[in-house]
């Protein structure tokens, strides 16, 4: 007999109980099915597309059966209703049909458990999960938005919004699945994805590629989205391209490129939530896929779903995701999917030096690489190597393409532009800046980098330094330029799209980052001539040619960096050969359609 079907017995003798419908979710031979049926305990069963040898010995008083994905028919027989399946594969529609039967509660699993769930249980969960979801719909600035949570924050209500509606084991705490998880978990979702017939999977249309990311913040990760949409677009090989964003619509900071797309005429669309655990489950998937999926981390699963239904909609041959989290869902969604295609682009070292990191990414991206449609990708050498590592893949499993810079529009600003801004900032004339463009946050260590500065500060006099960026970390780095006594030369003028011109008002950059994949603005730096002095962070050691177009500070201290960013200040002669040197170094390893032309190899395009 089918090991589930053994479980639910088990359960049954365990809890008492001796009377049972069976709902079977999944395709089940006519053999199990009528081994379930000679069952004492067994009064009736619900089955997915139920065999004519079942059907033809049985009434509608002892056996139903599965109307789609989303609903069932129930039989008229009396007992306790036992789902063979996660609560997350129940529907709405189902749940409304226990009710009309008189029933008040359903067994089934949660958290891996066999447990009895009230359906006044169920239907708080999915009121909580539509709660969240109108929410998170409200704009970011939204006054209401951000009252609910700041009350949210309070522990009295914290409390009952977990014990009201927060999904759940309501009869004992959490435990692990007695069946697949981990690795094996994705391993056999997979397997099963690439055996579903072709009327379950998608039809790509050739050349068509569609990028996912969550969306497009002031980060070097979008600005080689942004690099890669327009030359792909340009090189007439794709049918179409498009952005497909997670979160565009969620917050005005992750539209900080949109306006270079829509210029450009290539669409950037935000990803519709047609589907949700509250009404849907896992539905949408079939069965033999959907009874597995309800195992996937809640953090990710619905998104994932709703991946799969934006690849269904849009066919694409080619899925290209960035970054890892994006990376994963929309792997799981293409696998499951069937697009044949599937690159997953992870753009630093692995996330287990970020805060980001989540216990499903190591078993999800090992799963992934195990199969032949998958391409993983990083953009340096060092981080490839990392995540190779990490993952324990073979050499060579993890491609390489290096960003590609847009030259044909990167120019050094106008005299008159860089003293006005210079004016503007209250940069005194012929005073030399030292500068950077990042965000600030911790692993770009922008305390590090004003520490380091600080001392340069008291070697040289008249030097002004200025930071391009915003994040989390602004008040902590305002307050040591106050208590530092360097109010006046150091310059936070915020974000901006456009770069040039703060570039062209340095005379050397600095970057103190703890982690880099390729940092796209210190190429940008070089571009235009600057020397760079770069901390030894992942990939910032192949961004640079060392001694020539800039200087490796190999030990990440203040005094260290100082020093690199002293030799730029004081020998004109290094000064010159890094100006000179870096825009033909940049050129030669960092072109755009270098990055293009090996991003559609990759895809099988060429």
């Amino acid at each position: 007999m089918n090991k589930k079907l053994r479980e639910a017995l088990e359960y049954c003798e365990r809890a008492g109980v001796r009377r049972a419908v069976f709902a079977v979710p999944f395709s089940l031979s006519a053999p199990d099915a009528l081994a379930l049926k000679e069952e004492p305990v067994c009064k009736g069963l619900v089955l997915y597309h139920p065999s004519n040898e079942i059907t033809a010995n049985s009434s509608s008083h002892w056996l139903g059966c599965f109307l789609g994905s989303t609903d069932w028919q129930l039989p008229h027989a009396r007992g306790t209703l036992v789902f063979i399946g996660s609560q997350l594969m129940l529907t709405r529609q189902m749940a409304l049909r226990l009710l009309r039967s008189g029933r008040l509660s359903i067994r089934c699993r949660i958290n891996g458990k066999y447990q009895s769930l009230p359906l006044v249980r169920l239907f708080l969960w999915r009121a909580g999960d539509r709660i969240r979801r109108q929410i998170g719909r409200l704009p970011h600035e939204s006054v209401v938005r951000r009252g609910l949570h700041k009350v949210a924050r309070l522990p009295l209500v914290n409390t009952l919004w977990v014990k009201t509606f927060k999904r759940g084991a309501p009869n004992s705490a959490p435990g692990a699945s007695p069946g697949l998880h981990g690795e094996g978990l994705y391993r056999e979702i997979f397997r099963r994805a690439l055996e579903l017939p072709a009327t379950e999977k998608i039809q790509p249309v050739a050349g068509r590629v569609l990028l996912v990311n969550a969306g497009l913040a002031a980060g070097g990760a979008e600005r080689q989205i942004v690099n890669t949409l327009i030359g792909l677009r340009n090189s007439g090989r794709c049918e179409s391209v498009a952005l497909l964003a997670e979160y565009i619509d969620h917050a005005p900071q992750l539209d900080f490129f949109l306006h270079e797309l829509e210029n450009q005429g290539i669409e950037v669309a935000q990803i519709e939530h047609t589907v949700t655990l509250a009404d849907d489950g896992v539905s949408s998937l079939p069965p033999q896929i959907a009874e597995l999926a309800a195992e996937l981390p809640g953090t990710i699963l619905e998104e994932t779903l709703n991946l799969v239904e934006e690849f269904r909609a849009r066919r694409p041959t080619v899925v290209h995701a960035w970054q890892d989290s994006t990376s994963i869902k929309a792997g799981i969604a293409a696998v499951i999917a069937g697009v044949p295609r599937i690159v997953l682009g992870s753009r630093n070292v692995t996330p287990m030096n970020f805060t980001y990191y989540q216990d499903y990414m190591y078993p999800a991206y090992r799963a992934l690489a195990a199969l032949p449609s998958v391409v993983l990708l990083n953009n340096s050498e060092a981080g490839a190597e990392d995540y190779r590592r990490w993952l324990g893949l073979p050499p060579g499993r993890i491609h390489v393409v290096r960003n590609g810079v847009d030259l044909t529009s990167l120019k050094r600003a106008q005299t008159e532009d860089v003293r006005a801004y210079r004016e503007e900032l209250g940069i005194p004339v012929g005073s030399p800046v030292v500068g950077s463009v990042f965000r600030f946050w911790a692993e770009k260590r922008p305390m590090l980098w004003l520490e380091s500065v600080a001392i340069v500060a008291n070697r040289y006099p008249d030097v002004h330094y200025l930071i391009v960026g915003e994040g989390p970390m602004r008040q902590q780095m305002e307050s040591f330029v106050r208590n530092g006594r360097l109010i006046g030369r150091v310059h936070l003028p915020g974000a901006r799209p456009d770069i040039v011109t703060p570039l062209s008002a340095m005379d050397v950059f600095l970057l103190t980052s703890e982690f880099e994949g390729t940092p796209n603005v210190v190429l940008e730096a070089q571009w235009i001539g600057l020397p760079v002095v770069v901390t030894d962070a992942g990939g910032s050691r192949e961004a640079i040619q060392s001694n020539v177009t800039g200087l490796l500070a190999i030990e990440p201290t203040a005094e260290v960096i100082a020093a690199s960013v002293g030799q730029f200040l004081s020998e004109e002669p290094k000064a010159r050969l890094a100006r000179e040197a870096g825009p033909k170094f940049v050129a030669e390893r960092f072109a755009v359609h270098r990055m293009v032309d090996e991003t559609i190899t990759l895809y099988g395009l060429d």
